[in-house]
């Protein structure tokens, strides 16, 4: 029988050679998202995404799962979380 392993998502966009894509990666409680970057593995999980066309930044698709191939990504970084709103000063 699997274990199943309790994760986070986070907010995520994504950059590929030939793509935007926004989506939730899922990291263990309290991990980094580096981490599960750096993990050996051949693809980058992304549940909830969509898929933005790079030139017009129109979205393209929207998908339940989709799996990037880590030699065609350029760049991953943080989204910023609207439910958490903005600091002003």
């Amino acid at each position: 029988m699997a274990v199943k392993t309790e994760k986070e998502k986070v907010a995520v966009i994504v950059l590929t050679t030939s793509y935007r894509l926004e989506g939730e990666m899922h990291v263990a409680p309290g991990g980094r998202l580096l981490d599960e970057i750096n993990r050996e593995r051949m693809f980058v999980p992304l549940t909830n995404a969509t898929l933005y066309d790079p030139s017009s930044g129109q979205p393209i698709d929207t998908l339940d799962f989709i799996a990037i191939n880590k030699d065609l990504v350029l760049m991953i970084a943080p989204a910023d979380n609207p439910d958490e709103g903005s600091a002003e000063a």
